[in-house]
C-alpha cells in the first residue's frame, strides 16, 4: 500500500531534522578541540627538553665546572617548565571535563590560550641561558601571567554560557577554577617583582608554585562536599 504524499513528506522533515540535530552534535563536539589541545601540550612538552645539551668544554675545563655553570641551569628551568606545562594541561582537562559541548567563540579563545602556552619553551630558553637577568626572569613571568589570564577568560567564558556545561555544575566549582587563576597571578607577580634583588628568590617562587598547587587542591578536595565537582579536580 502506497503512502500518501503528506505522510511521506512527514517522514522526510523527520529525517532532515535528525540528519540538523546529528550535524549540530558534531559541530559541538568538544573532542576534537581537546585533541588539538593535547597534542600542542605534548609537543610543547618535549620540546623543553631540546635546551638541555651536552657542554662544549674549553682548554682547562672539567665537566663538573661545565655541569655546574652551563648545564645545572638549564636543567632547573626545564623541571620548572615542564611541571608548570604539566599543571596547565591539568587544569584545561579540569576545566573541559565540565564542558559537554563547544562553539566558536570557545574555539578561538581555546586557541588563543595555547599562543602563549606554545612560548614556554622560548621563555625557558632563555631563562635557561640568563638565569639570573631580571629581564629574562620577568619574560618568563609576565608569559606566566598571560597563560594564567587567558585560563580566566575561558572559566568566564563557559560560566556565563551555562549551555555549554554539563548538568548540575555549581557556581562553586566555577569560582574555584577561576580564584586559583587569581592566585598565580598574584605568585608570578611577586616573583617579577623581587627579580632585581633576588633573582633566586624569584625561580624559587617559580619553582614553588607546583607545591603550592599540590597543598591548595588537596586542601580544596577535602573540604569539598562528597560527590562535588571538586573532588574530582586533579
Amino acid at each position: 500500500m502506497s503512502q500518501s504524499p503528506k505522510l511521506r513528506k512527514s517522514f522526510a522533515s523527520t529525517s532532515d531534522q535528525e540528519q540538523a540535530q546529528e550535524l549540530l552534535e558534531r559541530t559541538r563536539d568538544p573532542s576534537r578541540v581537546l585533541a588539538l589541545t593535547d597534542g600542542v601540550f605534548a609537543i610543547i612538552m618535549t620540546l623543553l627538553v631540546l635546551e638541555i645539551q651536552v657542554p662544549k668544554l674549553d682548554p682547562g675545563e672539567t665537566l663538573t665546572y661545565a655541569f655546574l655553570h652551563e648545564l645545572w641551569p638549564n636543567i632547573v628551568v626545564f623541571v620548572i617548565s615542564f611541571v608548570l606545562t604539566g599543571l596547565y594541561w591539568v587544569g584545561h582537562r579540569d576545566m573541559f571535563n565540565l564542558v559537554r559541548g563547544v562553539e566558536r567563540g570557545l574555539v578561538w579563545l581555546n586557541i588563543l590560550y595555547m599562543l602563549p602556552v606554545a612560548l614556554v619553551p622560548a621563555a625557558a630558553a632563555l631563562l635557561g641561558t640568563y638565569s639570573r637577568d631580571a629581564f629574562a626572569i620577568r619574560i618568563y613571568g609576565l608569559l606566566l601571567i598571560l597563560i594564567a589570564l587567558m585560563r580566566l577568560v575561558l572559566w568566564y567564558y563557559i560560566s556565563t554560557r551555562r549551555h555549554l556545561l554539563i548538568e548540575h555544575v555549581p557556581p562553586r566549582t566555577l569560582w574555584t577554577g577561576a580564584f586559583t587563576q587569581l592566585a598565580l597571578i598574584l605568585v608570578y607577580f611577586i616573583a617579577m617583582l623581587v627579580a632585581d634583588v633576588a633573582p633566586r628568590l624569584s625561580l624559587g617562587i617559580y619553582a614553588g608554585v607546583p607545591v603550592l598547587y599540590f597543598l591548595g587542591i588537596t586542601i580544596l578536595r577535602r573540604l569539598a562536599p562528597k560527590g562535588s565537582l571538586e573532588r574530582d579536580f586533579t
